[in-house]
């Protein structure tokens, strides 16, 4: 696993912890979140639509809950269950258009085509299916 946080200045890659007691995940957001990129981050650490708080949701209920399949939880994490991540306010008139789970064991892929609050995650065969034909 690797995050790259990147600008035109500077390309810093982030990988999971090591050692005994470490967090074995990354989560992203619209704003960096390394410390090596905080100097380039113009959103002043809240990025785009209260990314700080869908951080923040990620980043709890990966460190707190125990879970037996982790594409279920990772489609429970983004659908919202476990606090703030695409529950948007009307009257701010934005939206999530989609959201995406990846299943790098299976190389499988589920789509949610709008909101995951609202919209089931469907299978997307269609990068496998491609695979097949080379």
């Amino acid at each position: 696993m690797v995050i790259a946080e990147c600008n035109p200045s500077k390309i810093h890659l982030r990988h999971p912890e090591t050692g005994v007691g470490a967090r074995r995940f990354l989560i992203t957001v619209n704003h960096f979140t390394s410390e090596e990129m905080q100097i380039y981050d113009a959103s002043s650490g809240d990025g785009e639509y209260l990314s700080a708080d869908r951080y923040d949701t990620a980043f709890d209920a990966l460190k707190n809950e125990k879970h037996d399949n982790a594409e279920y939880f990772a489609k429970d994490i983004l659908s919202g269950k476990y606090g703030f991540m695409c529950q948007y306010k009307k009257e701010t008139n934005f939206d999530t258009i989609w959201s995406s789970v990846f299943n790098l064991t299976s190389g499988e892929i589920y789509r949610a085509e709008g909101n995951p609050k609202r919209v089931k995650y469907i299978k997307d065969d269609r990068f496998l299916n491609c695979l097949k034909t080379y």
